[in-house]
């Protein structure tokens, strides 16, 4: 039994690429395909329901599972192949992962006729899986890497040139021509490689152009580098929870300030909650919020350390309720995340976005230089951090 796992960074295009070649399944009878995504349910336990109203099997809300189980065990060699195609995944697992082992589970049926692919974020899922589960199946992957620069500028260039609109960025031709869009190309591929995001900055500095031009008929002609940084900016501040992170209290800024650094000092997507509570620990201890020692290297009493943890969980539950943060079980069987807490990834702000709102109103250089990813060894934050690792 085989899963197809797909992973990688928003996006890269994993939806899209695997869609487009199932599409291909469609016009043949001995396939049905079913597609769902995770993060639209209400409850992991509603994927039953949705898959069964997919394949038109009659059931109800209570027994959803059940029916399905009876379902594919009593299907027949001649009834087409299932191909059952699970988007953002990840959104399923459970403490108990009790959804995720019945999933799997159907593909052990000797007559289930289905194959399974799961698309995620997350790249390390199937590591974190339960032994229970994750026995029940071996996985393919396929990992999406994100765009780089020359990607990028790729894609941006094909579609201004499939409506003729190339011009809209400059000269081609010319020594620094296309300067903005090259510029959108590289800090989209150093940022996220989220080929999205470049099409929306593109999109709305096109719009800021047209929109100064109007006013000023003497200020026509392409977009320019200024017109580029403007719409980033504006795209970055317009969204709903960038906004959520500007009104929250000092002490969830600085929260989300040490799940940042965290996350850039492991490169990867989700950190330990224990982690991100240490960093906090010492980010506080440096501008001094609630904690008056003036030595960060001072023993912590246990009292203070229970205390700091369960401002943090409250802290969580907040941001996990505003969709700034995500949190998932403690399901890593590594020693390093045994009693670690949850899991915590980001919501729908990506590294790059939350650091530039967080760094809008952080005033604190030490911090906007961790926020930014930028101090170097020597420096007083190192050695206040060097006890936290």
């Amino acid at each position: 039994m085989q899963v197809l796992y797909v992973s990688g960074m928003p996006g890269t295009g994993k939806t899209a690429i695997v869609l487009e070649a199932l599409d291909k399944l469609k016009s043949q009878s001995q396939f049905s395909l079913v597609h769902v995504n995770a993060m639209r349910l209400g409850s992991p336990a509603q994927v039953f329901r949705e898959i069964a109203d997919q394949l038109q099997c009659e059931t109800n809300n209570n027994e959803a599972c059940s029916d399905l189980t009876e379902f594919f065990q009593a299907r027949k060699a001649e009834d087409p192949v299932v191909v059952l195609l699970i988007d953002e995944v990840d959104c399923l697992v459970t403490p108990t992962q009790a959804v995720l082992y019945k999933l799997f589970d159907w593909l052990g049926m000797p007559n289930a006729r289905l194959v399974l692919a799961a698309i995620s974020n997350t790249m390390d899922l199937p590591e974190r899986l339960l032994p229970r589960v994750a026995s029940r199946f071996d996985i393919e992957r396929v990992d999406f890497t994100p765009y780089n620069k020359d990607q990028i500028m790729e894609i941006l260039c094909s579609r201004l040139k499939g409506q003729n609109s190339l011009g809209a960025f400059g000269n081609a031709d010319s020594a620094c021509g296309l300067a903005p869009l090259r510029l959108c190309a590289a800090r989209v591929a150093a940022a996220s490689g989220d080929v999205r995001k470049a099409l929306q900055v593109c999109r709305r500095a096109v719009e800021t152009r047209l929109q100064i031009a109007r006013k000023d008929a003497s200020d026509e002609g392409p977009v320019t580098i200024a017109d580029l940084t403007a719409s980033e900016k504006e795209l970055i501040f317009a969204n709903p929870n960038a906004q959520a992170v500007l009104g929250i209290s000092i002490k969830a800024r600085r929260f989300l300030s040490a799940m940042v650094i965290e996350l850039r000092r492991k490169d990867s997507d989700v950190v330990v909650f224990k982690k991100v509570v240490s960093r906090f620990a010492k980010l506080l201890a440096i501008v001094n919020v609630d904690h008056e020692r003036g030595d960060a290297g001072e023993q912590t009493t246990i009292a203070e350390i229970n205390e700091m943890y369960d401002a943090a969980e409250h802290l969580v539950e907040t941001l996990e309720a505003m969709s700034i943060l995500k949190k998932e079980a403690e399901l890593i069987s590594s020693t390093e995340s045994a009693c670690g807490g949850p899991i915590l990834s980001l919501g729908s702000l990506d590294i790059e976005d939350l650091s530039n709102t967080l760094l809008k109103v952080e005033d604190d250089p030490t911090l906007r230089e961790l926020i930014e990813g930028g101090v170097q060894p020597g420096t007083e934050a190192v050695r206040i951090f060097k006890h936290v690792d």
